[in-house]
């Protein structure tokens, strides 16, 4: 009678998920409270760069201008893109660069949280958000109507809209609690079994 051998085979780490969205869209809170229902680390692009910046995203296109911000982000982006077991809140204009798009679709599975213009208007209308949006522009506009920033949110949500549409999940987050939004996710997560740790 011979002995069942067992082979074990290493598990495979599990690869980075991206939030992707417009500003406020809920990717920073959605995406903590995800990395916590699946037991991976989370990280805020971001947050990431005003850490090492010393400086506000405000600050940093203020002071430093987008295309600086942009080139950080990249960098910063690749570096995370390394990190497995991971939940990665990207940057509202993150994947405006086709070469971060093909960063996020190389290396794990990305999700968008969609909302409407009115929806992102109400939660920003009396953050530091607001002032992202209101400028200044390319053209060095700053904008203080409030009908002029919300019309300013629709352009940037139509001109981003290219790269979050490349989504590998889409899910309209508007009118949905927090943990309504993580439980929609985990279920479409299923599919996708090599994500599970």
């Amino acid at each position: 009678m011979s002995d069942k051998v067992e082979l074990s085979l290493p598990s495979r780490p599990a690869p980075p998920i991206y939030l992707t969205g417009f500003m406020a869209s809920g990717k920073s809170t959605v995406g903590y409270a995800l990395a916590e229902a699946l037991h991976r680390d989370f990280f805020d692009l971001d947050a990431e760069i005003e850490s090492r910046l010393g400086k506000s995203i405000a600050q940093i296109f203020r002071d430093e201008g987008a295309a600086f911000f942009r080139e950080i982000e990249s960098e910063i982006l690749v570096e995370l893109s390394q990190r497995n077991n991971a939940v990665i809140a990207l940057g509202g204009g993150t994947l405006i660069d086709v070469e971060n798009l093909l960063v996020v679709q190389k290396s794990g599975i990305s999700i968008c949280l969609t909302t409407t213009p009115e929806e992102i208007w109400k939660r920003i209308e009396n953050s530091e958000k607001r002032q992202l949006i209101a400028g200044p522009d390319a053209r060095g506009r700053v904008l203080s109507n409030p009908t002029q920033i919300y019309n300013r949110i629709k352009s940037l949500m139509l001109i981003r809209k290219p790269g979050y549409d490349q989504a590998d999940i889409i899910i309209d987050a508007t009118h949905k609690s927090v943990s309504q939004i993580v439980q929609e996710i985990l279920m479409l997560l299923e599919p996708y079994q090599f994500l599970q740790k």
